[in-house]
């Protein structure tokens, strides 16, 4: 009855709109003031309704203190597929979805959208060369009003309008909708519907993938140039993503004293709280000298180093034996699609009794953990003589966080310094800087 009462609505909207924009057609005078009030009462329509799914979603995830008109800022290559069916946006903004409506579809790159504007901007081709125009062109021919357009002329002006945004974005940027028009007080919720028509807009299928929408030729254009990162704007998450959401911050709240160790590199996670920005991150990459070898990251716990270190070109491994880690760090890689390999288990017991080679090694605030103990301590001595690396990033706790507990060795960070090169294969020590608690940063080199 209630999916009745719902289709019987929608036909009734259908039909209004429909008729209001064939009297626009016939009787201009008439008409004319009709789509505009038309217009403006469909923008109330999404703001009450937007409100409402809001409020409902708080009740539901009111740990979660998400956004739901957030702009993210994601790689446009990050976007690789459309949603495999048709998608109002209008009518499922802000919603949490559940069901299969999130199984990718064709590939954006396999749309004759953005093969048309390869062939335009980086072969130099006309669009009227391109499959893309002719058959919007056919749709137009045969009577059908597509794009805004009834005539050849019209199209015309309108592919004109997107060689003036290539040439716009190529010289300063890619802007938001929002950048563009800065409304201020009650005309922004007026403006944030009309920008969500041209940002970039995709779902957020239940694994955490991008799934396209709406914003094609706005894509194409980031994709060609290869920027770094556009704003998107997210329409839709499947309840899934939502849940794994609120696993995240029951996580950070119950084992990690109320925030995440470290940032999120997913663009829809990156508002869950985190202790640290890394300001670790610069002072590596900026002295790394391998560009594209194999990197361990050991005690990797979420896998942030190894997500931002692929992106560099470096084969990852994340070395972790914490079981929640191990679960987040798992689900993280998949929702960025993501090939790094995940080692669950102690350093210790990795390639044991074997050399452990790679180009370079993460120990960042890990190796104090092992000076508690002698039986750990020992073990260190070990690992390090195993340790067969090109240059070994370390950070070293100082000594006022030992505080009173007891530890087999409490080494100040020059004392562990010496400690490692005596026992390893590396010959010297350098200090990057320090972190935001004080604690030292060195690159080690054989």
């Amino acid at each position: 009855m209630i999916f009745s009462l719902r289709k019987i609505k929608n036909n009734l909207i259908v039909n209004i709109r429909q008729l209001i924009f064939r009297l626009d057609e016939k009787f201009p005078l008439i008409g004319r003031p009709l789509v505009i009030g038309w217009r403006f009462f469909c923008i109330l329509k999404f703001i009450t309704e937007k409100k409402a799914l809001k409020f409902k979603a708080r009740l539901e995830y009111s740990a979660d203190k998400l956004d739901f008109d957030k702009i993210c800022w994601a790689n446009p290559q990050k976007i690789k597929y459309c949603l495999r069916k048709a998608f109002n946006k209008w009518q499922n903004y802000g919603k949490i979805l559940e069901g299969n409506w999130d199984q990718p579809g064709p590939r954006f790159e396999e749309l004759d959208s953005y093969q048309a504007s390869k062939q335009r901007f980086l072969e130099g081709k006309k669009w009227e060369e391109t499959k893309f125009y002719q058959r919007i062109l056919g749709y137009i021919s045969s009577g059908e009003i597509n794009r805004g357009c009834s005539n050849k002329e019209e199209l015309d002006e309108r592919f004109k309008k997107i060689d003036l945004l290539y040439d716009q974005i190529k010289e300063n940027g890619y802007k938001s909708k929002k950048e563009l028009y800065s409304p201020q007080g009650w005309l922004e919720e007026l403006e944030q519907p009309l920008a969500i028509l041209d940002d970039v807009s995709v779902a957020v299928g239940r694994e955490g993938q991008f799934l396209f929408i709406d914003g094609r030729h706005r894509l194409s254009i980031a994709k060609l140039l290869n920027l770094p990162e556009i704003p998107i704007r997210i329409i839709t998450r499947h309840r899934k993503w939502m849940d794994f959401r609120k696993e995240l911050i029951a996580f950070s709240k119950n084992y990690q004293g109320g925030e995440l160790y470290q940032p999120l590199t997913h663009p829809d996670l990156q508002d869950i709280p985190h202790h640290r920005q890394d300001e670790r991150l610069p002072m590596i990459k900026n002295n790394l000298s391998v560009k594209n070898g194999t990197l361990l990251d050991i005690g990797a716990n979420l896998g942030y180093f190894c997500h931002k270190f692929e992106d560099e070109g470096l084969a990852c491994y994340a070395l972790e034996e914490n079981r929640m880690c191990l679960y987040f760090l798992n689900k993280l890689k998949i929702a960025e699609k993501r090939k790094f390999k995940i080692i669950p288990q102690s350093i210790f017991e990795y390639q044991k009794n074997k050399e452990i080679v790679f180009d370079a090694v993460l120990a960042l605030s890990i190796f104090h953990h092992f000076l508690e103990k002698k039986d750990a301590y020992l073990n260190l001595i070990k690992l390090l003589k195993r340790l067969k690396a090109k240059e070994l990033f370390f950070e070293s706790y100082v000594p006022k966080e030992f505080g009173s507990r007891p530890f087999y060795q409490k080494y100040t960070p020059d004392q562990f310094v010496d400690f490692i090169i005596a026992n390893s294969c590396f010959k010297k020590a350098e200090l990057l800087g320090k972190s935001i608690e004080g604690r030292p940063l060195y690159k080690f080199t054989c």
